[in-house]
């Protein structure tokens, strides 16, 4: 490439860097400029939203001042009367309700729990937490936005109020944020929405628009963006809304379509781009232009030069004084001299050359005594004979017979030998190179062979730490799970209860669970998590724990485990699930009301013989939100019992690849009918080991009984 074209590109280069750290600059300083504005907007923003929130506040704190001062109110609260303070709140608040002007008038304790509500759900949320609620207690009262539910934000004012029953009480009263967000929507006559802070939308004017605009907000930040839909452009301005329970929220979104102006500024901006560009290529095309025209004499001097060096003494330039023909003279007159110091050099070099290579011989020989015995001998043979060599062109120089004494050496290597053929040729450094060669050779496959070896233990050292550490955590899930086991419990006047586990190899998440309430009755539960290991021994010890938590206070079978549900589908990243079957039986009436999530069912035992008991075909527990579950009562007679299993005990299988099955299960449990709990369960053990027939046992086998006295 011609130094014209060189310093052409290396100026263009640097023209377009130029061009664009100005273009980047100038960029960012538009940024710049417009931040005050950006922030200008979501202060005025913020600052409208407080003040339509504030208003909202003080009317419902005018409500909440009526209620709290109606002497009816203060003396059902008083009383305790929760069913007559319903009835005056039907009074109080039955237009306002109807006309929306308040959402939900609720009662609540220093607990945090709904003493009274006015909205006519069974469960309303409560419109404060714990935490805020202690905090009117203790203070003023207070006012603001509070996110409810998942879907649902409300602007609530809240106060301390008398006593119920003796107990000091917070009333507060709420209304849907869609009043407030009409307000701020019509002020900015622009569509406003309330998203919550998982970004989901909560409330808004169009909804239909935010879905199609499909836009990503950071929280917690005020932004302003901009957003394209068809063929019209959206000024999007958010602001973080701040919670009650001074939290965050979630999001204020302001959208506004302002096509003309955006539009109006992309056009001038690409105008912008546009002369840009074409003031640059005309200069940097200029440039290559001008430099082409001033580096003409240089490349015909340059001509000159090379052919001067080719020998072609004929070569000449045009006269000229001292610019480049006279320089150029002068640079081929170094040239020689350049020439003859070079061959100097390298007869000094060719001196050098073979003192070094007798010096890389004695180094050669040294390392050749690192070699196994047979591998050094060759090498030691070859050096011999590259020496011997030498010598022997080294006598050809100074006694004419020499050539045929030479030749002895070259003669005595076999045909075909790589050092005999170099040594033939007079090549020097050729001979070493091949030894050096195949020194390398035995060096390598040495170093091969050491390394194979050393990767083989590395191996088997990576494999032992894994099976110790897979060891470990078989024996820590394995003594989770049966740390969560109840103790034996005695037999009872008016029933009798065994539970059995045998645990696999890998363990799993089998459990059963048995106590007795304060109320007499028994709850009991057998249940089987999804996956193995850790994971699962963990996930069966929470479930454990909040299902004995849920049912010392619930009564309802069905309640506990929508419950326990909800506790434990919330934030299951790892999507496990738990099969269980649940139930809370009577003694006294003899009744069991079970609840079946996905389990298999349970076999009813009598002396009639054994059947197994309809499922109810529930969902298993931990896969969604808000599922609902079923009842089924079961009145056992006296001597009646329920077994209850996991799937280790119907799929089991024998050397030949059968499986257990359910009906193989209730035929081995017909003839027990009279049999207490300890001898069904020691019997269907004793059968399923004997059907395995010595093959491993590939999960938990567990078993619990039921059984009603008499």
């Amino acid at each position: 490439m011609l130094l014209s074209t060189r310093i052409a590109i290396i100026v263009s280069l640097a023209f377009v860097f130029a061009f664009g750290s100005l273009l980047a600059i100038g960029l960012q300083r538009e940024a710049l400029a417009v931040r005050p504005h950006t922030d200008v907007a979501i202060a005025g923003e913020a600052a409208l939203w407080r003040k339509i929130v504030e208003l909202e506040t003080l009317r419902l704190a005018e409500l909440r001042e009526e209620i709290a001062a109606e002497p009816a109110v203060v003396e059902a609260a008083g009383a305790g009367d929760l069913s007559r303070l319903r009835r005056l709140g039907a009074v109080l608040l039955q237009s306002r309700l109807m006309a929306e002007e308040v959402s939900d008038v609720q009662l609540l304790d220093a607990q945090g729990r709904v003493i009274y509500a006015s909205a006519a759900s069974a469960e309303p949320p409560p419109l404060l937490d714990v935490a805020t609620v202690g905090a009117v207690l203790d203070g003023p009262s207070i006012g603001g936005v509070r996110q409810v539910a998942p879907g649902a934000f409300r602007v609530v004012s809240a106060a301390r109020f008398g006593a119920w029953a003796g107990a000091p009480t917070v009333i507060a009263v709420g209304v849907n944020a869609a009043r407030p967000l009409e307000a701020f929507a019509e002020a900015m006559q622009s569509e406003a929405y309330l998203l919550s802070t998982r970004g989901r939308l909560v409330e808004g004017t169009a909804p239909r628009l935010w879905r199609e605009l499909a836009i990503e907000l950071p929280q917690r930040v005020g932004v302003v963006r901009q957003a394209p839909l068809d063929e019209r452009l959206f000024s999007v301005t958010a602001i973080p809304i701040a919670d009650i329970s001074a939290g965050s929220a979630g999001l204020l979104v302001a959208v506004q379509d302002a096509t003309p102006s955006l539009k109006a500024l992309q056009r001038l901006t690409a105008a912008t781009m546009a002369v840009m560009i074409a003031v640059a290529l005309a200069t940097v095309g200029g440039l290559w232009l001008y430099l082409r025209v001033s580096f003409a004499p240089l490349q015909r001097a340059v001509g000159t030069l090379g052919a001067l060096a080719r020998g072609d003494m004929s070569a000449r330039l045009p006269p000229g004084g001292d610019d480049e023909i006279g320089q150029i003279a002068s640079a081929v007159a170094r040239l020689r001299r350049s020439l003859r110091a070079l061959d100097d050099a390298r007869r000094q070099r060719e001196l050098q050359r073979r003192r070094q290579e007798r010096f890389v011989r004695r180094q050669m020989e040294a390392l050749a005594e690192t070699l196994e015995p047979g591998a050094r001998e060759e090498v030691l043979a070859d050096l011999r004979r590259i020496v011997a060599a030498t010598r022997g062109a080294g006598e050809a120089g100074s006694d004419a017979p020499a050539p045929a004494a030479a030749e002895a050496p070259a003669a005595e290597a076999a045909p075909g030998d790589t050092v005999a053929r170099l040594i033939r040729e007079d090549d020097q450094l050729g001979p070493i190179a091949a030894v050096l060669q195949q020194m390398s050779g035995r060096v390598v496959d040495q170093h091969r062979r050491l390394s194979e070896l050393v990767a083989r233990l590395r191996e088997a050292l990576v494999r032992e730490t894994r099976l110790a550490s897979l060891q470990q955590e078989l024996a820590i899930a394995r003594e989770l799970q049966h740390s969560v086991l109840p103790a034996d419990m005695a037999d009872r006047p008016g029933y009798a209860v065994k539970g059995v586990m045998e645990s696999a190899q890998e363990v799993g998440g089998d459990f059963y669970d048995f106590f007795e309430r304060p109320d007499g009755r028994l709850v009991f539960v057998i249940a089987d998590v999804s996956g193995k290991g850790v994971p699962a021994a963990f996930f069966m010890a929470i479930s454990r724990t909040l299902l004995k938590a849920i049912a010392l206070f619930e009564p309802d079978p069905a309640q506990c485990i929508r419950q326990l549900n909800d506790l434990l589908a919330v934030d299951n990243d790892r999507m496990m699930f738990v099969t269980l079957l649940f139930g809370i039986f009577d003694p006294a009436a003899g009744r069991a009301e079970i609840v079946n999530a996905g389990h298999l069912p349970p076999v009813r035992l009598g002396r009639e013989g054994a059947a197994l008991v309809p499922s109810t075909g529930d969902m298993a527990v931990a896969v969604a939100e808000g599922l609902e579950f079923t009842t089924l009562a079961i009145d056992l007679e006296p001597g009646e019992s329920l077994v209850l299993y996991t799937d280790g005990v119907t799929e089991a299988f024998d050397a030949a690849g059968d499986q257990f099955g359910e009906q193989r299960m209730v035929d081995r449990l017909a003839p027990l009918g009279g049999a207490g709990p300890e001898t069904v369960a020691a019997a269907m053990l004793e059968t399923v080991k004997a059907f395995e027939q010595g093959v491993e046992q590939s999960d938990d086998i567990t078993l619990l009984i039921v059984r009603r006295a008499g």
